[in-house]
């Protein structure tokens, strides 16, 4: 099960990375900033599954995204249990489980150590003003922002020669990464690629977020100091100088690969047809998002793997040729006499599995969305008087899961 869950989790990721990239795509052609895009990635990334895990065990009601009934995805996720069949074995969950705290543990002991590591090499760095800014001086390392819980600008000793103009830009810079908070906002993504070491695509996304911080950054320069030319040339000598933190410092200088994306960036001209260019890519963020919301879990009852399946027999609507459909006249629930009382109107979004002879399963019964309490026990004490006629694959009656809604209303 676990084995699934992840692969779910992936599917996820993949999905919002692709959505974003659509979407940090569609800010640049306007020249917005683009952090925020990958931030929401990597929150939902761990939030949706969270959210899945939730509502399966019964603690959070099952919802509807942006109105959108759930199961949209349902073929989509119907795929999962076949691409990892064997993951239901109790040794591969264990597996799994004790690899995932294994990686998670040395993670985040790996940071630790080089946290710990960056904070004796700052005591090691003096205090200085330049310009009017506070900042600390080192030998080499920077420039870059430091520190999660303090933060401050940390600048080698040639930045100190450089020509005022000049030092003014990297200074801009380093301001821009510390006014927006980004140690901060890079130690909490870190954080929770760490609780999820093997989601590769979450890594992509965290990769994502750092280089979209450095292009908001140099953006925002740019605006202060107008001089793309003068920019692009600091950053080609910094380049040739900076010793670089990884993650956990940003910095005015990253990867090589990123200082060819900054500097293409700074000179990219509006496109033609952008605003066709930008319904495109709308329409492609909106529709990735909807469905990596509305993929269902494999721990959802909803989404039963097949072995759950093949237990009680029962089939999606999508995979039967005749789908179940209500009887006429068949019983229709007790509208709860306190809810009238009251002028109280609700719905319920009931799912359960309806059998070969078309009679709900009462033991399958469960509650996907409702208004009240009340509603809830008025359609399960009428579920057993329930019949339909039975979904049918082939020639033979078949049972089917259903998710079926009831509506109160109380008549004028």
């Amino acid at each position: 099960m676990i084995a699934q869950w992840m692969l779910y989790v992936a599917i996820v990721s993949l999905l919002l990375t692709v959505a974003s990239y659509a979407a940090e795509r569609l800010l640049r052609l306007w020249r917005r900033q683009a952090r925020f895009v990958w931030c929401a990635a990597i929150a939902l990334s761990i939030a949706i599954p969270l959210v899945s895990i939730a509502q399966a065990v019964g603690v959070l009601p099952a919802f509807d995204v942006a109105g959108v009934p759930r199961g949209v995805a349902g073929p989509v996720v119907a795929l999962l249990p076949a691409l990892s069949i064997s993951a239901s074995a109790p040794i591969l969950d264990g597996v799994l489980a004790t690899l995932w705290l294994v990686a998670s543990a040395g993670l985040g002991l790996r940071f630790a150590a080089v946290a710990r590591a960056l904070r004796r090499r700052r005591a090691e760095w003096r205090t200085a003003m330049v310009d009017g800014h506070p900042v600390l001086v080192s030998r080499d390392a920077g420039p870059a922002v430091v520190g999660f819980r303090s933060p401050a600008i940390v600048v080698p000793d040639w930045v100190l020669g450089l020509d005022a103009s000049l030092r003014s830009l990297v200074l801009t810079h380093e301001r821009e990464h510390l006014e927006r908070g980004d140690p901060r906002l890079l130690g909490a993504t870190i954080a929770a690629a760490v609780c999820m070491p093997w989601n590769l695509v979450l890594w992509y996304q965290l990769a994502r977020l750092r280089s979209a911080m450095e292009l908001d950054c140099d953006a925002r320069v740019l605006r202060a100091h107008p001089d793309a030319r003068t920019y692009g040339s600091l950053l080609l000598a910094v380049a040739q100088r900076a010793d670089r933190f990884g993650l956990l410092a940003p910095g005015l200088m990253e990867s090589r690969s990123l200082l060819t994306r900054r500097i293409a960036a700074m000179r990219q001209a509006a496109p033609r047809h952008r605003v066709w260019l930008t319904a495109a890519l709308a329409s492609a963020t909106v529709a990735l998002g909807v469905v990596a919301c509305d993929l269902r879990s494999p721990s959802d009852p909803a989404a039963a793997v097949p072995s759950v399946l093949a237990a009680e027999g029962a089939y999606f609507e999508f995979q039967v040729e005749q789908p179940a459909t209500a009887v006429a006249g068949f019983a229709q629930p007790r509208y709860p006499d306190l809810a009238r009382v009251a002028g109280v109107e609700g719905e319920i979004l009931a799912q359960f599995v309806i059998d070969e002879n078309g009679r709900p399963v009462p033991e399958t019964f469960k509650v996907l969305k409702t208004s009240h309490e009340h509603f809830t026990m008025a359609v399960r004490n009428a579920l057993p008087q329930m019949r339909f006629h039975p979904a049918r694959v082939g020639d033979r009656n078949v049972r089917q899961l259903v998710q079926m809604p009831f509506t109160f209303t109380i008549s004028r």
